[in-house]
């Protein structure tokens, strides 16, 4: 069969173009990477022979299904899902997204399934947008939407649920655990009602308005936050330093990159208010979660604050042109 000149250089040019174009190794955005610090791997698999890839973590990097991120020694890195769930991976950890899928059918909901295989993080999970199963080598975690935290090393796992409830098996036992309640050192085998305990202590962020001003264009606010741990049972202030995670779905108000409690547990924090666009006004609400940022802190829960805001009229008239007949409408 004979090929003529014009199809040997449409053939050609398809090759090479084939060989410019950027790989996708990924099927579907599910996450992308927000605030890291120190080193981390996202290990993706790729080809025919599922061979991995080590590709470097940055911010604003898009996660995939089976994508595995890797935190080194003092390194931290924050998971942001579609439905708004956010994630906070603390040193030494390896979590897998195994998998996320949207509803089809209905309100818009997210089903993840992730599995913590060493390490440590906290999570802020949407009620009403996501259903989350976590997989650990000591237990199986059911979340709806809560505020929780868990360390798995040598064989045992802790939990810290500041709020929310999530279901909590074993090989033997299951079981709900209610918010400010943690459990110590649980494994694959016996009574998980035996590990219950009371969580200690959390975090308190408390603004000093809970309503704020939006600021008009090319202008800007602030509002001022005292942010303290405290013991649960006394309302105590602990003296216990360590630095905080500030975490909001909303980009309008800005927090110092590093947010630290100093040696009597307490600080002293400002946040910027940026304009609010059109897609910023949702409900008039703001809410504001603080954690402590380690896995040493599994003992504190995380604290939360709301802020309020007015929304504009939605009603404002808009005045038309006809172009026609050059009269006006409203």
């Amino acid at each position: 069969m004979k090929i003529g000149k014009i199809s040997v250089q449409i053939m050609i040019f398809f090759f090479v173009g084939l060989l410019a174009a950027p790989v996708s190794y990924g099927i579907d955005a599910v996450a992308s990477l927000g605030k890291l610090k120190g080193n981390v791997e996202v290990l993706r698999k790729i080809g025919a022979r599922k061979e991995s890839r080590k590709i470097p973590g940055r911010t604003g990097l898009i996660l995939n299904d089976k994508d595995i991120v890797v935190t080194g020694s003092s390194s931290k890195a924050t998971i942001i899902f579609r439905d708004g769930s956010e994630i906070r991976l603390f040193q030494k950890t390896r979590f897998v997204i195994e998998k996320s899928t949207e509803s089809k059918q209905g309100s818009r909901r997210f089903f993840h399934n992730f599995r913590l295989t060493i390490g440590s993080f906290w999570g802020k999970f949407i009620k009403g947008r996501q259903r989350t199963k976590i997989k650990t080598p000591t237990a199986t975690i059911g979340i709806k939407g809560t505020n929780v935290a868990f360390t798995e090393r040598n064989g045992e796992l802790d939990i810290a649920l500041s709020s929310g409830l999530i279901s909590v098996s074993n090989l033997d036992d299951e079981i709900l655990l209610k918010p400010g309640k943690q459990i110590k050192a649980l494994n694959r085998e016996g009574a998980i009602s035996e590990k219950i305990s009371d969580l200690p202590y959390r975090v308190l962020i408390t603004p000093d308005e809970n309503h704020i001003d939006i600021p008009r264009s090319g202008k800007t606010g602030e509002i001022y936050f005292t942010i303290q741990i405290i013991d649960n049972a006394t309302k105590k202030n602990v003296s216990r330093s360590g630095n905080v995670y500030i975490s909001l779905e909303l980009d309008k108000i800005v927090f110092d990159s590093e947010v630290q409690l100093n040696n009597r547990g307490y600080a002293r924090i400002r946040a910027k208010i940026l304009p609010f666009t059109r897609a910023d006004f949702q409900n008039g609400q703001v809410h504001i979660f603080a954690v402590m940022d380690g896995a040493e802190f599994m003992d504190v829960g995380a604290g939360q604050t709301v802020l309020t805001y007015d929304i504009p009229n939605k009603a404002q008239k808009t005045i038309r042109l006809d172009v026609n007949s050059g009269q006006f409408s409203q």
